[in-house]
């Protein structure tokens, strides 16, 4: 990721307004606000109001903010404020992202909070038929990370009220995967299915996937790496039958496949640069 100005980062975040952007945080900290100490909810709050201009995006200098807490809080240590962002990024809520000058080398950091809703593995599916299904409750369903998105796409927003019976119209997380759009592969919607059938929960992975994929200056499309993401999801399905997954499951999916991305964007790199070479020369034949 090259450094820049904020707007730059656009792409990097997942509210559409500081009010949403407020509420995710209150909910996270209503599960894991024990989990840090009081310096550290300071150094979590300074980083918050950091985060406006891009929603949820902040790419100050840690000094910067470490010196604006002193001017408000009271002050707080870089130290401190480095321990706030391991637990932070432990807890599934921040990433942190490593900017690079033009002529090389490090440059500031990216933070990038992240949405926190109730973990989709609760409604997770297994592949022998379950005795016992999961229902998903109605808060459950009320918290979808990309439901208003979703809707906004939906054609049938725009179908008159009356023409849509309450009774016979299902609900937007009843609706299976034959109301995806398009242009989720058929292969992704395949592999996801047997797990989260409902359309929604699979629209939000593949969003994922896609917030994944722009974190990479990749010359392919992303359609050309679904083999990549869908790695990622059975590792993430693999993880938590294991029960070694400590964040949510898109978290830990979406984790797992901006790693996945990173080798394959350093591969493509070599690729790149392989194609400059004019022509293949083997330097220790013709030295012997």
């Amino acid at each position: 990721m090259k450094s820049g100005y904020i707007e730059k980062y656009q792409l990097l975040s997942e509210f559409k307004t500081v009010k949403e952007f407020n509420e995710h945080i209150w909910r996270f900290l209503d599960d894991h606000r024990t989990a840090f100490s009081k310096s550290e909810l300071i150094a979590f709050h300074q980083l918050t109001k950091y985060s406006v201009k891009v929603i949820g995006v902040c790419n100050a200098k840690i000094g910067t903010l470490v010196s604006a807490s002193h001017k408000e809080k009271g002050g707080i240590s870089r130290s401190t404020f480095e321990r706030m962002l391991r637990k932070a990024k432990k807890l599934g809520i921040l990433s942190v992202h490593h900017a690079l000058r033009q002529k090389g080398g490090y440059a500031h950091n990216v933070f990038v909070f992240h949405r926190y809703d109730a973990p989709l593995e609760e409604n997770m599916k297994d592949r022998p038929t379950p005795e016992i299904p999961c229902p998903i409750s109605k808060t459950e369903a009320k918290s979808e990370p990309e439901t208003t998105s979703f809707l906004e796409t939906n054609p049938i927003k725009t179908i008159k009220n009356e023409y849509i019976r309450k009774e016979k119209a299902p609900s937007l997380t009843e609706l299976d995967e034959t109301y995806l759009p398009d242009y989720i592969p058929e292969a992704f919607v395949n592999c996801v299915k047997p797990f989260f059938p409902e359309a929604v929960n699979i629209y939000t992975f593949w969003k994922k996937a896609r917030l994944a994929y722009h974190q990479f200056e990749f010359n392919s499309p992303l359609e050309l790496m679904v083999a990549t993401v869908i790695k990622a999801f059975k590792t993430t399905v693999w993880q938590y039958k294991r029960k070694k997954i400590k964040t949510t499951f898109v978290q830990y999916f979406y984790g797992t496949l901006y790693g996945l991305f990173r080798v394959e964007r350093r591969r493509e790199r070599r690729r790149e640069l392989s194609s400059l070479w004019p022509f293949n020369y083997n330097w220790l034949e013709a030295e012997g």
